[in-house]
């Protein structure tokens, strides 16, 4: 029960890695303020699904529905999390999508729209978890902690995937700035760079976890991690938990990455 009685926000909490981090937060004592928006084009992610899991566990959880590229859906989220205990103590940052293209295939409005969500999202929710964190108590030293998720793309060059991996690198940087910008005020803001993470959502990994079909993108990646094996959504659960944790109280502005030794080789 590593989070006993504090109030957790996972962005993009509806399925695959942040369900897994929300599942995993819900275990450990929290109470999860799932935040997620449902698209026509994933008519499945519902975050009464995610809360209904935690709940039937024993656990607390809601659902707030936000587009975190909305400053309106923002502010409304971080009100919402806050009415729960009077005080926000673990912001996961996590909502995005992943696309990618090269630069002569990638208009302006493509530039734009993935900007948008996987990288301007992240300073809207920080800025506001650093705003709500600042006149917090302090707990050890420790007023809150920020998670974003960023990618082992954003620390190598990966062919043909010019927005995510420009973006993802941002979010890097982000954490880096503002770890060091609030330090002294007591929060603690790191990141998590998951490498391939299986999660059945992207093209030809129902495939793999049905009946082990590869097709080239997971040959690719099974090639390329010197794990022998791939990652799974609970892998990135438990560095998201570690960091906010007890555990964690003087890392910060660190990048931890959950790739099987990608970024290593």
């Amino acid at each position: 029960m590593r989070l006993a009685g504090r109030t957790a926000i996972v962005t993009g909490g509806a399925a695959g890695i942040g369900r897994a981090i929300a599942q995993r937060f819900a275990r450990e004592g929290a109470h999860v303020v799932v935040a997620d928006i449902a698209d026509d084009e994933s008519p499945a992610r519902e975050g009464g699904d995610t809360v209904g899991v935690i709940e039937a566990a024993g656990g607390r959880a809601s659902f707030v529905r936000a587009d975190v590229t909305r400053i309106e859906d923002v502010e409304a989220l971080f009100a919402a999390a806050a009415a729960i205990s009077g005080r926000i103590d673990a912001v996961v940052s996590n909502a995005g999508v992943f696309r990618g293209a090269p630069i002569l295939d990638t208009p302006p409005e493509a530039w734009d729209a993935d900007m948008d969500l996987n990288l301007r999202s992240h300073y809207m929710v920080n800025r506001r978890a650093i705003a709500a964190m600042v006149g917090q108590d302090d707990n050890g030293g420790v007023r809150g902690r920020i998670i974003n998720m960023t990618s082992q793309l954003g620390v190598t060059a990966p062919p043909d995937h010019l927005t995510y991996a420009v973006a993802k690198a941002g979010v890097a940087q982000l954490t880096r700035q503002l770890a060091v910008d609030y330090a002294r005020q007591g929060i603690l803001v790191n990141a998590v760079g998951p490498g391939r993470i299986i999660t059945g959502h992207h093209p030809g990994e129902a495939e793999y976890l049905r009946d082990g079909t590869v097709d080239a993108a997971t040959a690719y990646s099974l090639a390329r991690t010197p794990f022998p094996r791939l990652g799974r959504p609970e892998d990135v659960a438990g560095a998201a938990l570690f960091l906010a944790s007890d555990d964690c109280t003087f890392v910060s502005g660190h990048l931890l990455m959950v790739d099987g030794g990608w970024t290593a080789y």
